[in-house]
């Protein structure tokens, strides 16, 4: 029954993404199919967004249905003549498929099995069960976006455009489907890549281009997870779509899709603010380069309606109420300045150098098959020599500058592990967008050159504002994504046969089907060292175990919890932990999640949520830092986990000695 709810906000997206593909490839001059797909994808997530983000700002979610239905409709009755549009996509698959069936065939069917991942696996990833999932939850049982209970600061202060759109599928209580945004967002990659790859290359060339980037293991690893990370990279290179639409046929809508699109990244991510500064500044000197400047003023006002039309949308998904909320509250645009401060490189130009130093290190990603392949031909292991370089050479020189503050503790370990918190972008990375990057930073033009540059300006403020940690790369998708027209445009300098072009693809192809069957948190085929028992088919019961994951890492807790929970209606949780399942298998229940201030431990820590305990019957405590010393007759224990020093713990919150009820 929670397979079937999840086909109703599938078929939604489905309306809204096609609507806005065949509006698009009926404008005149039309939309490339490649293009008019990339944009009516992410257009259609931003649309979503922007529709569920006004619901919960007006507080009455309970209208976002008559919201989406008004839209929906609307989309229906204007493209009644269209929908016949649709047929174009096809069509342009079979040409391309004729082109090159091996490669149409085989990502096909690869994409079709990432499809089954995205939709029916249950949600896995760590920060996904930490504040992702946890927080939509909390949207819908507040009613509110604002959120001033919470765990940990993530949950409250970080932007909702992408976690919002989970929402079309938890209000229907089903975890089915949370994937398919990564999924589409990868889709729209690909198009996008292709879209504007192709004016500049031949058709070989601009789809082996949009391959080589789809096939990236990072992005491939992404295209299934319930985080922002391959969503904001989509939304860049949708960016670039935009511009070069504009560049082409400066039109209005081009203009606000443009404008719109970067205020969608910023609702996804707060570091697409990087990518948008870098890119606009240098887009509109290009703009001005060729005299265009006056035509996009004239643009904006001759349609100030328009123009004035989009202001509501612009506001609500450029995050400027969140932002403003995170100052009221804290001070600064961006949260608590702690939460800040321990997430920034704070050692200055060196912790810069050594930032990317390490990332150098890591980037290196040539796959665990290749050193499995070196090692039965040399005895030795690539990934070793490369750490005893590092450890040698540089370590005793750069010691911890640069890092994050939590994870001090940790040294850089080279791993060519299949896992999306850290894998990098493959050997194909490492020997063809490096050097394509650096080629067309000294011999490319105009666009290609700006992503060159933008591709570089990306990794050193990346490396010099953000602290080190072995899970930064995933900040890196929207910079290997961006590459794509530097690819391009440097394959076609190279002037390769049609069989070096094949082996390309052939080569990236491997990869992404090594990605498919060896991804770390849903193997097909387990690696060596697995945790898992079985592949993930089985080991989820074929999807019929929604808490696979929770089990992996934590065993039977969420039903012992449960079970512990029954006489429960208002239970608070502190400390830091996968909140997700506990929530979501009991909707029954209302959770107030507390956060203990950092630097407060033991009585102290306790000490500053104990007068928030009078509003609820069960604490549910994580950590020794909450935990109500044995003597107070106020708290009685009902469970507490045989391991990790009897943590979690479950109290009953008694007033005055008496049950609460």
């Amino acid at each position: 029954m929670a397979a079937a709810a999840a086909v109703v906000p599938l078929l939604e997206i489905a309306v809204v993404c096609l609507g806005l593909f065949v509006w698009l490839r009926s404008r005149t001059p039309a939309y490339s199919v490649a293009a008019a797909l990339s944009l009516g994808i992410m257009s259609g997530l931003g649309l979503l967004s922007c529709l569920l983000q006004i619901g919960f700002l007006m507080e009455r979610p309970d209208l976002i249905p008559l919201l989406e239905l008004v839209v929906l409709t609307c989309i229906i009755v204007i493209n009644r003549k269209r929908w016949r549009l649709v047929s174009d996509i096809p069509k342009r698959l079979t040409v391309v498929w004729q082109e090159a069936p091996i490669t149409g065939f085989t990502f096909a069917i690869a994409l079709g099995y990432l499809f089954l991942q995205a939709v029916l696996l249950p949600p896995n990833s760590w920060d996904a069960m930490t504040y992702h999932l946890p927080r939509v939850l909390l949207w819908e049982q507040n009613h509110s976006l604002l959120l001033r209970d919470y765990a940990v600061t993530a949950q409250a202060i970080f932007p909702v455009g992408s976690d919002i759109l989970f929402h079309l599928f938890l209000r229907f209580q089903t975890d089915y489907g949370l994937g398919v945004f990564s999924w589409l967002s990868y889709g729209a990659i690909v198009f996008g890549v292709y879209a504007i790859a192709r004016p500049r290359v031949t058709p070989t060339i601009a789809l082996t281009t949009a391959i080589v980037i789809a096939c990236l293991p990072e992005i491939v690893y992404q295209s299934t997870a319930t985080k922002n990370d391959i969503i904001v990279a989509a939304v860049a290179v949708v960016c670039v779509v935009w511009a070069d639409r504009w560049l082409m046929y400066p039109t209005i809508e081009s203009t606000l899709g443009l404008g719109l699109t970067l205020c969608f990244g910023i609702a996804v991510k707060t570091s697409f603010v990087l990518f948008g500064f870098f890119f606009m500044l240098l887009w509109l000197s290009l703009v001005v380069q060729r005299g265009y400047l006056e035509r996009l003023l004239r643009l904006l006002i001759t349609h100030w309606r328009i123009v004035l039309a989009c202001t509501l949308p612009a506001l609500v998904l450029s995050q400027g109420w969140l932002f403003l909320d995170n100052y009221h509250q804290y001070g600064t645009w961006l949260g608590p300045p702690e939460f800040a401060l321990k997430n920034q490189n704070r050692d200055g130009l060196l912790g810069g150098v050594a930032n990317f130093i390490r990332y150098g290190f890591q980037s290196i990603h040539l796959l665990q098959p290749v050193d499995w392949g070196w090692q039965s031909l040399t005895a030795g292991s690539i990934q070793a020599k490369l750490q005893a370089v590092y450890d040698g050479l540089f370590d005793p020189w750069l010691g911890r500058a640069g890092y994050a503050s939590f994870v001090l503790h940790l040294p850089l370990e080279i791993k060519w592990q299949a896992q999306e918190d850290t894998s990098w972008f493959g050997p194909v990375s490492v020997f063809l967008i490096f050097p394509a990057v650096v080629w067309t930073l000294v011999r490319g033009k105009e666009l290609p050159r700006i992503m060159s540059i933008i591709t570089l300006c990306l990794v050193g403020v990346i490396s010099y504002k953000i602290g080190w940690s072995p899970w930064k790369c995933r900040f890196f998708t929207p910079v290997f994504v961006g590459t794509g027209l530097c690819v391009a445009v440097f394959l076609q300098r190279l002037r390769l046969k049609t069989w070096g072009l094949a082996g390309l693809r052939w080569i990236s192809l491997a990869i992404l089907i090594y990605g498919c069957l060896y991804n770390f948190s849903k193997p097909l085929i387990l690696p060596p060292n697995s945790p898992n028992s079985k592949n993930i088919w089985l080991q989820s019961n074929w999807t019929q175990n929604r808490l696979v994951y929770a089990h992996l890492y934590h065993g039977p807790q969420v039903e012992l919890q449960s079970q512990a929970l029954t006489s429960a209606k208002r239970v608070a949780m502190v400390g830091y932990a996968h909140y997700f399942p506990l929530m979501f298998y009991n909707p029954h229940l209302e959770f107030l999640l507390l956060h203990t201030p950092t630097g407060l431990e033991g009585s102290q820590a306790f000490a500053a949520i104990e007068p928030r305990l009078t509003e609820v019957d069960h604490l549910l405590c994580f950590h020794p830092h909450c935990d109500p010393t044995e003597a107070n007759q106020n708290f009685n224990l009902v469970w507490k986990n045989q391991a990790n020093n009897g943590f979690p713990k479950i109290y009953r919150v008694l007033a005055n000695g008496i049950e609460r009820r």
